[in-house]
């Protein structure tokens, strides 16, 4: 059977790939505006959550139509990442009508020393939703001719999702050897050999993106990125090469010194440094842009979900107002606009897409 011929049907997204490539690098024409889009593509699409998040033709044109919509930059495959491995080795993952799906939290898969003989590498050419995430890698760079990034979950993130954050944050104090080894295998028997395989469906993604959002203070602290997180990242990278970065840690604002958190960011994110609301709101774009420059890293600065939900036009305007101003300043810049959703008013996605737009100028 021939394979079906790519039809490029939304490549003039290709110009705002470039656009992101030349704004992160350098000075580009405008600062871009990206988005954690897939919520908001669901709600507008009326599918139901398994109809939408497991079906990749529905969720690749979804995004890609939603993201044209409201004049956005650079889409990518973007689903509901944490789910993925976690499903994949027998997790139950409870599908919603009109949400994103989440992992049964009352029945973690992981209650007991001897579950961590489930954890075991899967086929990925035949387990689902493995397969489905390759489908959609694979759609996605026929409609737009180009290979969006490949996608992980992180394994602190990946091991609260399948044991449960509370008993996964007393095993770390009760019982750490029970710990090492559920990180252990999570990280060599399931993460690494999904992103080689991944790698090997799609040899020319520039990069390879963890997801880590559980990972983020005040749920950890510094001791335990330090010594739990950071170095089985770090195994990853070194086995997956340098392409694989982990950017969403967020909670600096509970720091007495937030570049503490910034300096540990980089060591699993060592092109750029992120910040997200409600800690860029709290301490000011300045502080990111300053670390940003004195690194000689680029710098993406996070809109809140929360903040474009509730917030008027106006308020909208003025914050991506500051945020681009301080952060285009000698270039390497870009916005995103964190977790859009149906409860997000269009009119606010707008304002912030023109906004950064008109002062983004360069």
């Amino acid at each position: 059977m021939k394979s079906k011929q790519p039809s490029h049907e939304f490549s003039f997204f290709r110009e705002t790939f470039e656009l992101m490539k030349k704004s992160m690098s350098g000075i580009s024409n405008r600062v871009p505006v990206f988005a954690q889009i897939h919520e908001l593509a669901m709600a507008e699409s009326g599918l139901t959550g398994k109809s939408f998040y497991r079906n990749a033709k529905n969720l690749v044109y979804g995004i890609l139509k939603t993201t044209k919509k409201y004049g956005l930059d650079a889409p990518c495959v973007d689903f509901d990442v944490y789910n993925i491995e976690a499903e994949g080795i027998g997790q139950r993952i409870i599908y919603r009508n009109n949400g994103v799906p989440d992992a049964d939290r009352s029945n973690p898969l992981i209650k007991y020393k001897d579950d961590l003989r489930k954890i075991k590498t899967p086929d990925f050419r035949t387990v689902f939703p493995f397969t489905f995430a390759i489908e959609a890698q694979e759609l996605f760079r026929n409609l737009t001719g180009y290979t969006s990034p490949i996608n992980f979950t992180a394994p602190f993130s990946l091991a609260a999702n399948i044991r449960g954050i509370e008993k996964l944050l007393l095993d770390l104090y009760e019982n750490p050897q029970f710990s090492k080894e559920l990180f252990q295998r999570i990280t060599y028997e399931v993460i690494i050999p999904w992103i080689m395989y991944q790698k090997e469906k799609f040899p020319d993604a520039s990069s390879i993106v963890g997801s880590d959002a559980t990972a983020s203070i005040p749920i950890i602290n510094t001791k335990i990125l330090t010594e739990w997180i950071i170095p089985y990242i770090t195994d990853i990278i070194t086995v997956c090469g340098s392409e694989v970065y982990v950017p969403n840690w967020i909670g600096e604002r509970y720091l007495k010194n937030p570049e503490e958190m910034f300096e540990l960011k980089l060591k699993v994110c060592p092109n750029f440094l992120e910040g997200q609301d409600p800690d860029v709101e709290k301490l000011g774009p300045e502080i990111y842009k300053n670390f940003a420059r004195k690194h000689n890293v680029a710098l993406v600065l996070g809109i809140g979900s929360s903040f474009l939900a509730s917030a008027t036009p106006r308020a909208v305007e003025e914050k991506v107002k500051k945020y681009v101003t301080v952060g285009k300043e000698g270039g390497r810049f870009s916005l995103y606009l964190c977790n859009l959703a149906k409860t997000t008013p269009p009119e606010n996605i707008r304002t912030a897409v023109s906004t950064a737009h008109r002062y983004g100028k360069n």
